[in-house]
């Protein structure tokens, strides 16, 4: 099973959010790039977990809808479908 859309957006979204904030942080000089360097750290690991707990959520998910699936399918057929050519009903 792959990532779903929304997974994979957050997880791009933290990536962008700490390349942003820490090329903001190179760009200044001083306390700010302090303030900003740390608001780079904080803001990608609970972006990133979310995604990662999405992900275990759809793949649980997943898992039960299979195992409904199974429970409640239909059963195999265990021989031909076709009649035999001697069990003819209603000749004669």
């Amino acid at each position: 099973m792959g990532l779903d859309g929304r997974t994979v957006a957050i997880g791009v979204l933290a990536v962008v959010l700490a390349v942003v904030l820490g090329a903001l942080a190179g760009t200044h000089v001083g306390a700010w790039a302090g303030v900003l360097a740390a608001l780079a750290g904080l803001v990608a690991p609970p972006v990133l977990t979310t995604a990662v707990d999405r992900r275990k959520r759809n793949i649980a998910l997943f898992k039960r809808q299979q195992e409904v699936l199974r429970r409640f399918a239909l059963p195999k057929p265990t021989g031909s479908r076709e009649r035999p050519a001697d069990d003819k009903e209603g000749e004669e």
